[in-house]
């Protein structure tokens, strides 16, 4: 191609002569017109143009992968005019795009767009919409493992260790705060005294099995907080064959 045959050529006239030129003959200042048209502008682009190599790996979000550095960043992206949706680039880089939605700001999208409208350019690559959702799909359910991993849900009912209904009861005549529901004994001794319904109506029913009660029993159902802050409080499941919830 021409412009790579004489590339060398086009950078020195582009970069510094065109400028300078332009200044002097324009504004009469040569030396203006090097420095700041030239190479303080040179540099800023050149800046510009390689934080897609740092900032676009650094800051911002991964909405498609996380194998890799690159990130999505609207700031950068301003920037980079459009690079900044590194993330992006990475995961689908046959896609032309860089911004795959209408508001994101990426110029050469657009003049790429523009291009094919007019016959200049075709063939455009667009990778298939449904993988790239379920790309930000899987995406999303990683992150909510890693934050599932930080949350306290209570020992899984499956994991607890099994007592009779007896044993349950025993332990109550022994001074234990423990009440069944959903046939799973629940430690509530430091929760009593926090109970929004009362310290007195919570400890009537110790021993017993309030399931019935707990989700709802004609008075109250408890709210899906209520059942969180319960499954923490798991300490033993009840497997007797002749047991039956209230």
């Amino acid at each position: 191609m021409w412009q790579r045959e004489k590339y060398v050529t086009l950078l020195f006239l582009t970069a510094y002569i065109f400028p300078t030129v332009f200044c002097g003959l324009m504004y009469d200042d040569f030396a203006g017109g090097f420095i700041w048209a030239s190479c303080i502008r040179l540099f800023l682009i050149q800046q510009a143009t390689f934080c897609v190599n740092s900032l676009a790996h650094w800051v911002g979000d991964q909405p498609f992968a996380s194998k890799l550095s690159p990130r999505n960043c609207w700031f950068v992206a301003l920037i980079t005019w459009g690079e900044g949706y590194h993330n992006f680039h990475h995961e689908f880089p046959v896609d032309y795009r860089n911004g795959i939605r209408w508001f994101q700001w990426d110029p050469t999208k657009w003049f790429i767009w523009l291009c094919e409208k007019v016959n200049l350019a075709w063939d455009l690559k667009r990778f298939p919409e449904n993988e790239i959702l379920k790309g930000q799909f899987q995406q999303i359910e990683r992150q909510l493992e890693l934050q599932r991993q930080e949350i306290s849900w209570g020992t899984p009912v499956d994991q607890l260790p099994a007592w009779s209904f007896g044993e349950y009861t025993e332990n109550v005549k022994n001074g234990r705060c423990l009440l069944v529901v959903d046939g799973v004994v629940h430690n509530v001794e430091e929760f009593v005294g926090d109970h929004p319904g009362g310290e007195k109506y919570l400890l009537e029913h110790i021993g017993k099995d309030a399931t019935k009660l707990f989700h709802g029993g004609g008075i109250h159902a408890h709210s899906n907080a209520a059942e969180n802050l319960l499954s923490t409080m798991r300490i033993a499941r009840i497997v007797d064959s002749d047991y039956r919830r209230s």
